[in-house]
C-alpha cells in the first residue's frame, strides 16, 4: 500500500469535466477505464453533465471507497448493468409491438 500511496503523490493531478449524450458516456467509460489505470495520472476532480454526469458520480463514487480501481469497478459496474437493462427493454418493446403513430388505426 505505501508504494500506491508514493505513485499517487507523484500523480499528475488533472480535474475532468465530461459531455453527455448516451453514446458519449459510454464512450467516455472506456477512457476513464484506461485514465485509471495509468498510475501517472490522479483524478483530483470530475464533474459532468447528463451521461457524464452519470459517469462522474459513480467515478467520484469508486474513488472514496477505492481509489482508482474502486473507480474503475464501479463504472464497470455501472455500465454493465445499463447493457443487461438496455436487453431487457428492448425484449419488451418488440413483446409490444410495433408503436403506432398518432392518427393511425
Amino acid at each position: 500500500m505505501p508504494q500506491q500511496v508514493e505513485v499517487q503523490d507523484r500523480a499528475k493531478r488533472i480535474n475532468l469535466a465530461l459531455q453527455g449524450g448516451g453514446s458519449h458516456g459510454a464512450f467516455a467509460w472506456g477512457v476513464l477505464d484506461r485514465l485509471f489505470e495509468d498510475g501517472r495520472i490522479a483524478v483530483e476532480g470530475i464533474v459532468g453533465t447528463s451521461a457524464g454526469a452519470m459517469n462522474a458520480a459513480v467515478a467520484a463514487y469508486g474513488l472514496t471507497l477505492g481509489g482508482n480501481e474502486g473507480a474503475r469497478s464501479a463504472l464497470r459496474r455501472f455500465w454493465g448493468d445499463r447493457g443487461r437493462t438496455r436487453a431487457l427493454v428492448d425484449y419488451a418493446a418488440i413483446m409490444a409491438g410495433p408503436v403506432k403513430k398518432p392518427g393511425q388505426p
